[in-house]
């Protein structure tokens, strides 16, 4: 007979902050928590004293060079594992470089340049934590020429020389920069400079286990928490859990039926997460990479034995790299930001996987000068991106605000795609677009067109930009 339990309230969950002990022991604090549960931590040390990235300027086949891409690519880079992997692959064993100081066999390696940005983004709540846990704290020294003991090395490679680096210093972001207007990103050369090594790792999700002050609900009928079943088929579990105060929660389980046929099952996963179904355990680092993964594993019960394949997705993680400029302040996400300089935020994207957005930001400190004899003139202020797929129900449509509505008549207004194809057309001045094309939304920047007369007669012509996340 077939025992089966689903276990759903986590035992040790992390937040942001939290120390975390892994099992040789060895400690971190958490930066980065996916919504499974698994994350990332960082050590509470710097490895020995500033090293070259590594012992050669010789190219590493096995890892891309982002130096030629967009000039941010390297922002998006999380497969620190990966990457600490192909180079110590490369270079052989040796502990004076960076990849090499790390305690690769217990788990650590060189974060990748997208891992460091998100240590920088909470340095608020790292480096008290770090300091709490009798630690040292990530070195915040302001940018100078001499980049020894001001810069942190990462696991990213720029070019065939040089690899990506990190300041946590003020605007550390804008000193990866060479200059603020190229935005091509620092290279730093592998063997002659110098720099910081901070290790990092991951985690995987917490064990679960289940809570006998809920009420269950299973698909099958049975209102505890566990129940014994003897499926003949591949079947799946479906269990809603409520508790005292009405508030209730779902969770499912495939349980695989051998028989003499090979069985093929297809499912997805986020980038850099666990995966554990129908009988496999994938763990974050083998999916640090968006691609296909296949795993063949035969099962034996008693005297039946079948064969399972598995072919698994890894959806990538989305990064937005977004301009914009603004008068005085600009609110992104009911946050005001009314200072120049770069920002980030982070949000699911339709797969559901966890996604960064870079914000560019310039602020100007003048308003618009209307000419005296055109006092009268109707001056339209729309927002410059909206938000459908947050499922907050705040910023979902692009419209016109309804102060305007009255004053407008003959309304025409065209959207674009940015390779200049017509994705959304209407002549209501009461439209609503929510980034939808085709029955999908999609992220994106895409330009407007509007046209229209005011109540007077005279003819306006707006033109724009609006991005949707």
């Amino acid at each position: 007979m077939f025992q089966f339990a689903v276990l759903l309230s986590f035992g040790q969950v992390y937040h942001v902050g939290d120390l975390y002990t892994a099992e040789d022991g060895s400690q971190g604090i958490v930066f980065f928590v996916h919504a499974d549960g698994s994350g990332w931590a960082v050590a509470l040390h710097d490895e020995i004293d500033s090293m070259p990235w590594s012992p050669s300027n010789g190219d590493i086949p096995a890892l891309p060079n982002y130096g030629s891409n967009f000039p941010q690519a390297s922002l998006a880079d999380t497969a620190g594992y990966t990457n600490t992997r192909a180079i110590r692959n490369y270079f052989g064993p040796g502990t004076n470089y960076a990849a090499g100081a790390v305690d690769f066999e217990h788990g650590w390696y060189l974060p990748a340049m997208a891992q460091l940005t998100l240590i920088y983004a909470q340095l608020p709540l790292l480096q008290p934590a770090l300091l709490a846990a009798g630690g040292t704290h990530l070195n915040m020294d302001r940018f100078t020429w001499d980049y020894a003991g001001v810069f942190y090395w990462s696991s990213t490679e720029m070019t065939a020389e040089s690899a990506g680096c990190l300041s946590f210093g003020d605007d550390a972001i804008d000193m990866m920069l060479w200059s603020p207007w190229t935005g091509t990103p620092r290279p730093i050369n592998k063997s002659q400079g110098t720099l910081r090594v901070r290790a990092v790792r991951s985690f995987p999700p917490p064990n679960n286990i289940y809570d006998t002050t809920l009420m269950y609900l299973w698909n099958t009928g049975c209102n505890e928490p566990h129940f014994q079943d003897v499926p003949l088929q591949n079947t799946t579990y479906t269990v809603t859990v409520s508790n005292a105060y009405g508030c209730t929660n779902t969770a499912s389980a495939n349980v695989m039926v051998i028989g003499n046929d090979p069985q093929t099952f297809y499912d997805t996963i986020c980038q850099g997460s666990t995966y554990e179904n129908y009988g496999f355990t994938i763990n974050a680092e083998e999916t640090a990479e968006a691609e296909e993964i296949i795993r063949t594993r035969t099962l034996s019960v008693d005297d039946c034995e079948g064969e399972t394949r598995l072919v698994l997705t890894v959806m990538p993680h989305d990064t937005v790299y977004w301009e914009q400029s603004a008068t005085h302040f600009f609110m992104w996400n009911n946050t005001i930001y009314n200072e120049s300089g770069t920002y980030i935020q982070y949000f699911n994207n339709q797969m559901g996987c966890d996604s960064v957005v870079f914000l560019e930001l310039t602020i100007n400190d003048t308003m618009p000068i209307i000419p005296e004899n055109e006092f009268d003139t109707l001056i339209v202020y729309l927002p410059n991106a909206i938000t459908p797929t947050h499922n907050d129900g705040h910023n979902d449509y692009f419209h016109l605000p309804e102060a305007y509505l009255p004053l407008i008549s003959d309304f025409e207004i065209s959207i674009f795609s940015r390779w200049g194809e017509l994705v959304y057309y209407s002549i209501d001045k009461n439209f609503r677009w929510n980034g939808e094309i085709r029955g999908k939304i999609l992220y994106n920047m895409y330009t407007y067109l509007i046209r229209f007369h005011d109540k007077k007669g005279r003819a306006y012509l707006l033109k724009g930009t609006i991005t949707v996340l």
